[in-house]
């Protein structure tokens, strides 16, 4: 038997997100209507709670009212973050949607999000599902339909995977199980690993490429470098390779330097700095860059799409606060009393920034028109509790967007330790910047410690901590897990709350990969830096913020990653539905609409349901 609906939908139909009543959400607040194993809710004034204990799933089933998407929050309070607490959504036909419950910090009611949630026929389970280690109480559920699917980008910067396992360092699971076998090729490792954070929550990872490391390309002091065969063209695209096959879009970063690149260091690659040495005027070297810079990314973009593979999200430059290529691309003076090494004498040019960005802009997307286009700054989170407003970030996107620059995205980096504040105020800065200039916001780098110390015992590089962070989010892995599952559902929420078009689209870990390593004498192998003089590793600095520990054992933060999935549509094994698509003829002022909310102008949507049977 088959079945056939046609959803036909005309110019005067408009679908919007409102506030839903629908049957039964009201249910939640009733324990009686929660079934399954472990601890049964019990009322507990206008909430639920659910008592620590034992291993607990208990779910409900409303129905939302009609098929569609949905929107839903709860109002959550957890009072640790050092087992798995999660609540979950599951429409007809779809997979799981989920989120990590965060920690209630001040006894602060959390709003926790589930979106997307899709559905068939209208009904949706919804539940808990805790390991017993702590209590959990909900109330006040919402619920609201929508005319989008949802997918948080979640992930992080793997471009030193390859380096860290070639200088002997391996990776495990959280029991302590190593994900391949040591005979394995460099390349069959990384893939395992890969396919490992894909498991464990990843869905997104960034690749910084550099133009050409090496002892031959030291920074502005001639001290360090980094070494060579690693964050090149050819090891990026290898990686990229390798992440594509785990499933995992891609942030593909130019950095636009041999070397380490951020807000006040962006050294120009030795060989632009030789074929800009051959002209004479400061507009001609300025033109030449223009051109070179354009002409390499258009190569990497065409190699990478020769290979099927087109990046979600491509930046120009990584935390390009005061410009890039200096003295060229500077976005403020630089006077002879204030210039460094790496930064030398210059004016300021916005109208090179934005030169320099949309030669890269346009060779982008010529080979890969919808990449999207970030423009990336460092972290400036403070300005908000301190000015009121994002001020580096609107005087810097002023200037660039009065000098013509084009992009899509801003970039945004975010560390407590660094701007000693909170995902709250992150989150304000972002919807301040979504008034100013329509753009959705990427975290591109964010990072905490696992331990308060490296494994020398010194300081790594987040050794500060937001105040409000210090006594509850402690440097170690339940801390580190607390602030990303805080950090996601914040980022989620910004969405959910905001009535415009804007969202916070993801956020990159950095760095999960670059793990301690030592040789057989106890000696660190690994480092952001090596001595140009001998090519040994300086410090690593960052070991004590990935998310694999000294050992190389996969850390508890992977539980916030693993604990938000997102609602796809899955057949199950009764219904099967395609979804088909035909130009309408003569018919241009239709506007028509799938079962799953989405418009499809001029084209009638055909819904086949069948029997499997």
């Amino acid at each position: 038997m088959k079945k056939t609906l046609r959803l036909l939908a005309f110019s005067t139909l408009t679908l919007f997100a409102i506030s839903a009543s629908a049957q039964g959400i009201d249910d939640m607040m009733r324990p009686e209507k929660w079934h399954g194993d472990g601890m049964t809710p019990v009322s507990y004034g206008d909430k639920i709670h659910f008592n620590e204990g034992k291993p607990t799933k208990q779910e409900m089933e409303i129905n939302a009212g009609g098929s569609g998407i949905y929107d839903i929050a709860v109002i959550c309070n957890a009072n640790s973050v050092a087992s798995k607490c999660r609540i979950y959504a599951k429409g007809t036909n779809y997979s799981v949607c989920s989120a990590e419950v965060p920690l209630a910090r001040g006894q602060k009611d959390v709003k926790v999000y589930l979106r997307g949630v899709g559905t068939t026929d209208g009904n949706v389970k919804i539940g808990i599902e805790s390991d017993g280690m702590h209590s959990v109480e909900i109330s006040k559920p919402e619920i609201k339909k929508t005319d989008k699917q949802y997918k948080f980008l979640q992930g992080g910067d793997i471009t030193m995977l390859h380096y860290v396992l070639d200088r002997g360092g391996d990776y495990f699971d959280a029991d302590g199980n190593a994900l391949y076998n040591q005979n394995d090729t460099r390349e069959e490792k990384a893939q395992a690993v890969l396919d490992y954070m894909s498991r464990r929550g990843f869905n997104f990872v960034r690749i910084r490429n550099s133009n050409n490391p090496g002892p031959q390309s030291p920074d502005a002091s001639g001290k360090y470098c980094f070494i060579e065969g690693y964050q090149d063209t050819e090891d990026c695209l290898s990686l990229a390779r390798e992440a594509k096959r785990a499933g995992m879009e891609i942030q593909y970063t130019f950095n636009l330097s041999d070397y380490w690149s951020n807000g006040e260091c962006q050294r120009i690659p030795r060989d632009w700095q030789e074929k800009i040495s051959n002209v004479w005027s400061f507009d001609e070297k300025v033109n030449m860059l223009v051109s070179l810079v354009g002409e390499y990314v258009k190569t990497v973009m065409r190699q990478m799409a020769d290979e099927d593979i087109y990046p979600a999200y491509v930046s120009v430059g990584n935390e390009t606060n005061a410009g890039f290529l200096f003295p060229y691309a500077y976005s403020y003076n630089v006077p002879s009393n204030e210039s460094k090494a790496e930064m030398p004498t210059g004016d300021a040019h916005p109208e090179n920034i934005a030169k320099i960005i949309n030669a890269a802009y346009d060779a982008i997307k010529e080979v890969s028109p919808n990449s999207k286009v970030v423009v990336h700054l460092a972290d400036a989170t403070a300005d908000v509790d301190k000015w009121g407003s994002p001020s580096t970030y609107k005087w810097y996107f002023d200037l660039i967007t009065k000098a013509g620059a084009k992009f899509d995205v801003i970039g945004a980096s975010y560390y407590p330790a660094w701007s000693e504040t909170t995902a709250e105020s992150f989150a304000k800065s972002c919807e301040m910047l979504f008034g100013y200039y329509g753009k959705d916001v990427l975290i591109m780098e964010s990072g905490y410690n696992f331990a308060p110390k490296r494994k020398d015992g010194y300081d790594g590089q987040l050794n500060h901590n937001a105040q409000a962070y210090s006594n509850v989010y402690t440097f170690s892995q339940d801390g580190q897990k607390g602030f990303i599952t805080e950090l996601i559902n914040t980022a989620k929420g910004v969405g959910y709350e905001n009535s415009g078009d804007n969202e916070i689209v993801g956020s990159l870990y950095w760095d999960p990969m670059m793990i301690h390593v030592e040789d057989q004498w106890g000696n660190n192998v690994t480092g952001w830096a090596h001595f140009t003089s001998n090519l040994k590793a300086d410090v690593n600095v960052v070991e004590n913020t990935t998310l694999f520990d000294f050992d190389g054992k996969a850390v508890a933060a992977w539980q916030a990653y693993e604990g938000n999935q997102y609602s796809v549509y899955k057949e199950d094994e009764n219904t099967r539905v395609e979804l088909i698509e035909k130009e309408t003829k003569g018919k241009q002022s239709e506007i028509t609409y799938d079962i799953l909310g989405r418009r499809c102008n001029n084209a009638f949507i055909k819904l086949k349901m069948r029997n499997a049977k």
